[in-house]
C-alpha cells in the first residue's frame, strides 16, 4: 500500500535530473506517453492520479494538460478495476481486514443496495477512504456491470485530479508564483479552487457516511 509514495518519492528525486530530455518533445508525443507511462503506473497503483495529473500540467502547455489528464486518467481506471477483478473476495477480505476503517467502509458499500449504489462508488472515490489499489478491488466486486463501475470511479476520480493538473500548470513558472506585480485574483482563485475541493470532498464524505448508515439500520 506504500507503492504511491514510494513512486511520488523516486520522481521527486529522479526528474529534476531527467526533464532537460522532454524539453524538445512534441506536445502531441508527450501527452501520448504521459498518457501511457502515466495511466499504466496510476493504474497499478504506483503514482496516485492527482500526482499524474500535477506532472501533466507542469510539463505540457495550453489545452494538453486537461486532454494528458482526462485520457490517462480513463486508462488508469480501466487498468486499475480490471487488475482488481483477477483477486479473490477472500483475498480482498484479508487485505481489508488489516485496518478497521477500511474494513468499515467495505461493509457499508457491499451493503448498499438500489440506485444509490453508482452514487456511493463516486463519494468514495472523491474522497478516499482506502487506498487506491484497495478501492479498486472493492469496487471490482461490485453487483453491477464493469461500465457502471468504470463510470462512477472515473466520475469520483475526475474533480481531485484536474485540480491537481491545474495546481501543476501553475508551477511551470514557479517564481511567477512570489512575483509582487502577479495578478492577485490567479491566487485568489487557486486558493478558491483548493477550499471549494476541500469542502466538496467533505461533504462527500459526510454523505456517504450518513447515506451508508441509514442503509444499515
Amino acid at each position: 500500500m506504500c507503492g504511491p509514495l514510494v513512486g511520488m518519492t523516486l520522481v521527486g528525486l529522479t526528474g529534476p535530473a531527467y526533464i532537460h530530455l522532454l524539453e524538445n518533445t512534441a506536445p502531441t508525443l508527450l501527452a501520448l506517453g504521459l498518457i501511457l507511462v502515466g495511466g499504466s503506473v496510476a493504474g497499478l497503483a504506483l503514482l496516485p492520479s492527482f500526482f499524474v495529473g500535477a506532472v501533466c500540467g507542469y510539463l505540457l502547455p495550453g489545452t494538453w494538460p486537461y486532454l494528458a489528464t482526462v485520457s490517462g486518467l480513463a486508462w488508469a481506471t480501466v487498468l486499475g478495476l480490471g487488475l482488481g477483478r483477477l483477486f479473490s473476495i477472500n483475498f480482498l477480505e484479508v487485505l481489508l481486514q488489516l485496518k478497521p476503517a477500511w474494513w468499515a467502509t467495505y461493509q457499508r458499500l457491499v451493503h448498499t443496495a438500489g440506485p444509490f449504489l453508482p452514487t456511493a462508488i463516486a463519494l468514495l472515490r472523491l474522497s478516499p477512504h482506502m487506498p487506491f489499489a484497495l478501492t479498486n478491488l472493492v469496487c471490482a466486486r461490485l453487483p453491477l456491470t464493469p461500465g457502471r463501475i468504470w463510470l462512477f470511479s472515473y466520475v469520483g476520480l475526475l474533480p481531485r485530479t484536474l485540480l491537481a493538473t491545474y495546481l501543476g500548470s501553475q508551477l511551470q513558472d514557479w517564481r511567477a508564483l512570489i512575483n509582487p506585480e502577479r495578478p492577485p485574483w490567479e491566487l485568489l482563485l487557486s486558493l478558491v479552487l483548493f477550499a471549494l475541493l476541500f469542502y466538496v470532498t467533505r461533504r462527500a464524505a459526510r454523505q456517504f457516511e450518513s447515506r451508508e448508515g441509514s442503509t444499515d439500520e
